[in-house]
């Protein structure tokens, strides 16, 4: 049996001139969802660094500066298959050319949007009515925790 583990993820929350909001799409076993920028830490990598290197890696974002912990949540897979813990920065990003995707990356695209195309995505995790309620927010403060229940 494989060794068990908890995969830490952090996630970049950014917000433009708009007050759209960056996300990107994945497309997993046939499902088109969003969810924000980010990715897995490396051993010995710090969180700012995890999201520098997943801004860069996935969507070319050469200059963000990493703001404040905004919350946490952590999701077990059914039948604990799989445990993430989910880190969510505010990021300030300073490139203006515009987003590309890594074409050899997970994700098929990334775009600004605004709140209320937000509230008609497929975002994982299931947290929309919280981000919006923050975003209204500014996403000034952190949070905390939040227990998130696993939806399909």
């Amino acid at each position: 049996m494989a060794a068990k583990h908890i995969r830490v993820r952090v996630a970049a929350v950014i917000l433009n001139k708009k007050n759209e909001m960056l996300l990107v799409n994945h497309v997993k076993n046939g499902r088109s969802y969003w969810l924000f920028p980010g990715g897995g830490v490396e051993y010995g990598e710090s969180l700012s660094e995890a999201i520098r290197r997943e801004l860069s890696e996935e969507l070319s974002i050469k200059k963000a500066t990493v703001g404040k912990l905004i919350f946490v949540n952590d999701t077990v897979y059914p039948g604990k298959k799989r445990h993430i813990l989910n880190l969510y920065f505010r990021v300030f990003v300073r490139d203006k050319n515009g987003l590309t995707v890594n074409p050899e990356g997970p994700l098929k695209s990334a775009a600004y949007v605004n709140m209320k195309e937000f509230s008609k995505l497929l975002f994982y995790p299931s947290i929309k009515n919280d981000i919006i309620k923050w975003w209204k927010k500014g996403f000034l403060e952190c949070r905390g925790y939040l227990n998130v229940k696993w939806k399909k």
